[in-house]
């Protein structure tokens, strides 16, 4: 199926277009969100303006058959952070003879100036989950300034108005971004205190970008303290960290295996993942419980063994205390 749409639309404009097509539709409470079914694809978005000048999207969608997306962005200036929380989608620039991929697990961060046309693909049976934030150039000038020059030349020359086209610069979406990102999908807030929570976590959420991508040059020269073969044996270690979660190895038993010592673990851990041992497996369980309890297959206690704690008690206080919300809380959230 094939929908084109204006690129950098709010989402009145979209719900105006899709009014116009012969596709069913059903509308969500409120003008900031629209929920689009189609013969092969389910289609939910919506925004909300947090302060002029930022907006937060979220996109979530699943496909049956493949699904192509057109559109037209018009003549103007957008910088965007994109979190790619699951699924995956193949963006062409057509006037750029260029191309990104979004996957599961990335940011993007992206500055656009000018007319573009654009076009994506979805691969099919997926499920797209995306978070958006629209900043205005001008207003991510006066709070991050400072970092210009530690920002991708591109990005640079585009908000400071000497080019015009598109650039971006991708990352792995660290821990804390993860945490922020499922705070911001489940909060707990209505009204007035609701607006106020998104945008502090917005704002939270943009610094930790910021720093992650400036950062980044820096923290390349530290990583070429570990020889490629030790890098090797880090990644051994993850999977046997990961392999049971139930019973996971000590520090020593896994710098052991691995034949490494400890301190080299430890430090080398936070290097190549940006946590710490335990840190990378409490995320690799929250991860991996938030799956089981989407899939419905098992209850609340189940899940809490699987992934490790004997009693569940702790494990739903772990989990409320990375993803802001209990696990019998996000379950429901998926009973169809």
């Amino acid at each position: 199926m094939k929908l084109s749409l204006p690129a950098y639309s709010n989402s009145l404009d979209v719900t105006t277009l899709l009014e116009e097509t012969d596709i069913t539709r059903q509308m969500d409470s409120g003008v900031s969100g629209f929920t689009a079914r189609f013969e092969d694809c389910c289609w939910r978005s919506y925004s909300s303006e947090l302060r002029a000048g930022i907006t937060l999207s979220v996109i979530e969608a699943s496909f049956d058959k493949p699904f192509y997306l057109a559109a037209e962005a018009q003549d103007g200036s957008v910088l965007r952070f994109t979190f790619c929380l699951s699924g995956s989608l193949q963006v062409r620039f057509e006037t750029l003879s260029d191309e990104l991929v979004m996957a599961s697990g990335y940011s993007y961060f992206s500055a656009l100036s000018g007319a573009l046309s654009l076009a994506s693909d979805f691969a099919v049976q997926q499920k797209l989950l995306l978070v958006r934030v629209d900043i205005d150039p001008l207003l991510f000038t006066f709070l991050f300034e400072s970092y210009f020059d530690s920002l991708h030349s591109g990005i640079v020359n585009i908000l400071t108005g000497y080019r015009q086209g598109y650039r971006w610069q991708s990352a792995k979406i660290p821990l804390a971004a993860h945490i922020v990102l499922s705070q911001l999908l489940n909060c707990p807030y209505q009204g007035a205190i609701k607006q106020l929570y998104l945008e502090g976590k917005v704002l939270e959420l943009l610094a930790l970008q910021v720093n992650q991508f400036t950062e980044e040059d820096h923290s390349t020269p530290h990583s070429r303290h570990l020889k490629p073969d030790d890098i090797d044996r880090i990644h051994h270690a993850k999977r046997i960290l990961t392999s049971d979660l139930t019973e996971p190895p000590s520090i020593a038993d896994l710098a052991r295996q691995v034949s490494i010592n400890d301190f080299k673990l430890k430090h080398g851990f936070r290097q190549v993942f940006g946590t710490t041992v335990f840190g990378y497996l409490r995320q690799h369980r929250m991860e991996h419980a938030q799956r089981l309890l989407r899939s419905q297959r098992m209850n609340v206690s189940q899940v809490s063994q699987a992934v490790g704690y004997s009693n569940p008690s702790q494990f739903s206080a772990a989990f409320k205390k990375m993803f802001g919300i209990t696990p019998k809380l996000y379950q429901q959230k998926y009973t169809c």
